[in-house]
């Protein structure tokens, strides 16, 4: 079985190319193309308003040595730091919405696992994966590069993120 490490790697490799200083046009930013909320979520940022626009407008905590984006963008033991913690609360969101109640189904022919729910949130949030399991695969929402919750909860199924699960 594939570790978490792979899952993470792999992820990455996925959202940025592995790329810790990837910044994307929606300012999702590093290997794991993190917004504000996400940073948030881990304990890296506070942000004044309630819209998460990623303009990283709020402030940076100093949390391993982050005090800026730029901070960020320059600090991959961060970036993995923050990864692990926001999937701890990730899988926290997804059990609140019902989600992991699914693994062990197979919907469209895929094998519903904790690592596919939880890529599938990192993808489009929680709500999008109860969405999409809730109506049997026929909801699958989409980011704006087109990307489908589905074609997460696919490609990353089957690794072992029991760690993050507990």
């Amino acid at each position: 079985m594939k570790t978490l490490a792979d899952f993470l790697n792999d992820l990455g490799a996925r959202e940025s190319g592995g790329k810790y200083k990837a910044f994307n046009k929606y300012g999702y930013a590093g290997k794991y193309q993190m917004g504000e909320a996400a940073l948030i979520d881990s304990g890296y940022y506070k942000k004044a308003s309630a819209n998460y626009n990623n303009d990283w407008s709020g402030t940076f905590t100093g949390k391993d040595g982050v005090f800026s984006i730029n901070d960020f963008l320059n600090n991959p033991h961060a970036q993995e730091n923050a990864q692990i913690i926001f999937k701890k609360r990730q899988w926290g969101y997804l059990k609140a919405v019902g989600a992991d109640k699914y693994v062990g189904q197979v919907i469209n022919g895929i094998h519903i696992t904790p690592s596919g729910l939880l890529a599938g949130a990192h993808l489009k949030g929680p709500g999008s994966v109860i969405n999409y399991l809730k109506s049997n695969g026929k909801n699958n929402p989409k980011d704006a590069f087109g990307t489908s919750v589905e074609s997460y909860i696919k490609k990353f199924s089957g690794y072992d993120v029991s760690d993050l699960c507990k």
